[in-house]
């Protein structure tokens, strides 16, 4: 099963975040699904009804399963990926247990949840490959545009390294900066340099590897400045991209 991103998709929540009642075992919890909506699932490898649970303090949403929940849809027992902490839990996709019309999620639970909440909601789930593809057609910015951009963002490079300070003082300027080939995120060489729209350095990451970071938690963080840097806002550098080829051993 090849590698998704998760987005959600606008006005696809189809059950509102709920609480379970306080020390009820059983819990059943009714949707409905049009009979259009449900054949555009089944027919859409990309979209998905997703339900998952998570803490209510956390804004971030991160799937959290308490240990004791188990969850059933239409009588059919789900299983639940929690993996081996925390962040690595997993939401539950229903769409191959679901029919069109009535469908029931049967909550049960040996131990109070009052903390979490459940959420059921449509997702868009593109491949990654199909989300490289799509930015390399409408993000790959081409080298000269690039070149401004890092003369542009050179100063302040220059300015936030140790260098600046003896700038004012004797007159060195900066004039060179040390870009790494390797990927922040995997230390292996850069395949596709990426950077975020609002990034500031020179420096790239392989967008692939990227992306792959993003599949399950999504907190879309440049792993080199830590600004946020959204899907819709990354910029693919064709000037970085001829170099790496240049070089290919």
């Amino acid at each position: 099963d090849e590698l998704r991103l998760t987005f959600p998709v606008r006005d696809g929540v189809v059950l509102e975040p709920f609480r379970l009642e306080h020390n009820l075992a059983v819990s059943n919890h009714v949707f409905h699904l049009r009979p259009t909506v449900h054949q555009t699932l089944m027919w859409r490898s990309d979209l998905e009804l997703q339900f998952k649970c998570y803490h209510h303090e956390d804004r971030q949403m991160n799937t959290n399963w308490p240990a004791s929940v188990q969850v059933s849809v239409n009588a059919t027992p789900l299983t639940i990926e929690r993996g081996d902490n925390k962040t690595s839990h997993k939401p539950l996709h229903l769409k191959h247990v679901c029919q069109p019309g009535r469908n029931t999620i049967q909550i049960t639970v040996t131990a109070c949840c009052c903390s979490h909440l459940f959420v059921l909601q449509l997702v868009h789930r593109p491949s990654v490959r199909s989300v490289l593809q799509g930015l390399l057609k409408k993000r790959l910015l081409p080298a000269e545009h690039c070149i401004t951009k890092i003369k542009r963002n050179f100063s302040s490079v220059a300015a936030s390294s140790g260098n600046a300070t003896l700038n004012g003082e004797d007159g060195v300027e900066q004039t060179a900066i040390k870009v790494s080939l390797k990927c922040p995120i995997t230390f292996r060489r850069i395949q596709l340099p990426a950077r975020g729209h609002d990034c500031k350095h020179v420096q790239c990451f392989d967008l692939e590897s990227y992306l792959q970071l993003n599949c399950e938690r999504g907190t879309w963080r440049c792993p080199v400045c830590n600004k946020t840097a959204l899907l819709e806002g990354l910029e693919v550098d064709q000037y970085m991209w001829g170099i790496l080829n240049a070089i290919q051993k």
